[in-house]
């Protein structure tokens, strides 16, 4: 089962999940072998049913229910791939850590 917040995501398929510093992007895996794999970009658009909640405070405002946010699935970009490598660490390329299992796409409001 794939741990995600994207609403549509097909489920016959493995995924991804980039690990930016605070921020989340959904990948799907095109080919794999035991020590690397091709992903391609998952593609979302924001939930209408989410909206979220900013109060006054931070820079500018805070949004206290970020962790709730959902996505709609969107497709694929297949015009874009990676190759990502099986490390000590867990999955990665060049900087960059790769969860497996994980298809979610957050958007960090409080950064």
């Amino acid at each position: 089962m794939t741990n995600t917040n994207i609403k549509n995501l097909p489920e016959n398929a493995k995924y991804m999940t980039l690990m930016c510093y605070s921020d989340s992007k959904p990948y799907v895996v095109v080919k794999e072998t035991a020590k690397t794999k091709v992903i391609s970009p998952v593609r979302v658009t924001k939930d209408p049913e989410w909206k979220p909640d900013f109060h006054v405070g931070g820079f500018a405002a805070h949004c206290s229910n970020q962790s709730s946010q959902t996505w709609i699935y969107d497709g694929v970009d297949e015009d874009t791939q990676i190759r990502v490598y099986k490390t000590k660490r867990g999955w990665s390329r060049k900087t960059h850590r790769f969860a497996e299992d994980r298809a979610v796409y957050f958007y960090d409001y409080n950064f």
